[in-house]
């Protein structure tokens, strides 16, 4: 039997030393348990959803929320796309994979010609990089400065992804190629055309994508028309009249409120104070015929399938009072503009701008104030049996006065959107 003797000091370094040698063993499994055996690797960018995986999918729209697989892909430290770090988990972060939304402002070739459209990964033990487009959404429309404007205004078109546009296709096939765009891509202005007679929508055709106008241009004699305020015999356009004959000024002064056709509305007015209802006072308001404009068929289909849309031009900044839109007796929808414009001031600068308003916006009224209850539905809603339109304004004052009010209006007119 062989005896072995220690001495404390030997027995101490002894126990250290086990200890030391149990301590690196056990790192060494941990690395190996983790896999962070080496620099780490991106394999492949897919969606969460596992049957829309793709091992191709080499490029995302920003906002996109992705999954990034591959090797040693622990401790992240961050995640840069196109060069713009994106904010992650860590939690969903783990040694084979990292979920992760591409930055809905990331750079791309749109906004920075020289991207070098990439993942970049950065660990703790090393980068990865891998390969990866971050896409351009394709251009959208939300409005159109003028859809009447004549020809040689200035147009502008407002929206998003409005970037490397080739072309813009107008009614009648013309086309436009002298653009201007803003660098986000939230603008486009170009020159009217002459349109001559034609009438439709507008294509933007892009590097990334096509986009229509939600409604047609050089609109304001066809039969989407409630009134183009032009009456027989006289001369700008095909009249579309149907006025009452009441309710404000109607005029064809094409120096008064230069850049429209034929007649429009004048409403101009002062002095008018607080929480004055009497609309059919001083020029306050805008009264037009019935219109049988629609069949039956009409009368069950969704107010979110059609707008109204008029131009607006005004002479004064607009900066209290309501004008209350109404279809028939029931719906109304309060046209305030100003309540949602900059220093609380809606002011066109003497031009003509086209306005939007979704039927469905309509309301009934609320404790006796129209427009602030139940939204219309469905198109039997708004308009009398037979499809017939029966529209008019009036304005009013709540709390605040008005000075004055000097506006012109044209062009009222109901538009299938979708």
């Amino acid at each position: 039997m062989i005896q072995y003797k220690f001495t404390a000091g030997k027995g101490i370094k002894l126990l250290l030393l086990c200890a030391l040698t149990g301590s690196l063993f056990l790192t060494a499994a941990c690395r190996k348990d983790n896999g962070m055996s080496g620099p780490p690797v991106i394999k492949a960018v897919s969606l969460l959803d596992s049957t829309l995986r793709d091992s191709t999918f080499v490029k995302a729209l920003p906002g996109t929320l992705v999954l990034i697989s591959g090797e040693n892909l622990g401790d992240i430290k961050k995640v840069l796309f196109n060069d713009m770090e994106a904010y992650f988990n860590p939690t969903y972060n783990t040694n084979t994979s990292l979920i992760i939304t591409i930055p809905s402002n990331a750079p791309t070739e749109a906004t920075r010609p020289d991207v070098p459209n990439n993942i970049r990964v950065v660990t703790g033990h090393g980068e990865a990089v891998y390969d990866f487009i971050v896409d351009i959404p394709p251009p959208s429309i939300f409005a159109i400065s003028n859809e009447n404007a004549l020809p040689g205004d200035s147009l502008i078109i407002f929206g998003s992804s409005l970037w490397l546009i080739e072309k813009i296709v107008f009614p009648g096939g013309r086309e436009v190629t002298a653009l201007v765009e803003n660098e986000a891509g939230t603008r486009v202005g170009m020159i009217m055309p002459d349109l001559g007679a034609d009438t439709g929508r507008i294509m933007i055709i892009a590097s990334y994508g096509s986009t229509t106008s939600d409604g047609p241009l050089n609109d304001h004699q066809s039969g989407n028309l409630i009134s183009n305020l032009t009456n027989d015999g006289e001369p700008g356009e095909n009249p579309v009249f149907n006025w009452a004959w009441w309710g404000a000024n109607r005029t064809s002064d094409a120096a008064l409120f230069p850049g429209t056709r034929g007649g429009y509305l004048q409403n101009i007015f002062g002095g008018v104070g607080a929480d004055d209802g009497a609309w059919w006072n001083g020029n306050r308001s805008g009264n037009f015929n019935e219109v049988p404009m629609f069949t039956n068929a009409i009368m069950t289909q969704q107010t979110s399938s059609y707008v109204l849309k008029f131009e607006i031009n005004t002479k004064e900044p607009w900066t209290a009072g309501i004008n209350v839109l109404r279809f028939g007796d029931n719906y109304a929808y309060r046209f305030m503009p100003w309540a949602t414009a900059v220093d609380l001031s809606f002011d066109t600068d003497g031009k003509w701008q086209t306005v939007t308003i979704p039927l469905s916006a309509f309301r009934t009224a609320d404790n006796g104030v129209e427009g602030m209850g139940a939204p219309a539905a469905v198109m039997g809603d708004l308009l009398k049996t037979g499809g017939v339109v029966a529209f008019g304004y009036r304005f009013i004052t709540e709390s605040a006065p008005v000075d004055v009010f000097n506006a012109a209006f044209d062009n009222f007119r109901i538009i299938k959107i979708r």
